[in-house]
């Protein structure tokens, strides 16, 4: 699955609908979920005894994975700023977005300005 953006309204000032399709499949969630009950186990190492006092930010209050499953879905986010989501390829090419000049292929006086097409 891939995420979409797609336009809010008419007016091109207004911010895009913009979903990354962030844990859209069963996998994605059980992937996560197991990335985060092993981190459960690496920070209940001995080692880490005097640096983390109990679990926080609602892993306290959990007792199974419904339960871990609902809390990732609901405090998951993306902290980066997306980038290569427009490819560029060559002037002249049939593939790709934007050209080596950054301007959209099919559009007129539309250039990509931001790190999309790294």
């Amino acid at each position: 699955m891939v995420g979409t953006i797609s336009l809010k309204t008419a007016n091109p000032f207004d911010q895009p609908l913009i979903d990354p399709c962030h844990l859209c499949t069963e996998f994605d969630i059980f992937a996560m979920r197991e990335c985060v009950k092993k981190s459960i186990r690496f920070l209940a190492a001995p080692s880490f005894k005097d640096y983390v006092i109990s679990p926080a930010g609602g892993l306290e209050n959990v007792t199974n994975d419904q339960e871990l499953d609902k809390l990732i879905l609901k405090s998951t986010e993306s902290g980066l700023h997306g980038v290569g989501t427009a490819s560029m390829s060559a002037k002249g090419a049939k593939h790709g977005v934007a050209d080596p000049d950054l301007r959209v292929k099919g559009a007129s006086g539309l250039r990509i300005v931001d790190a999309s097409v790294m």
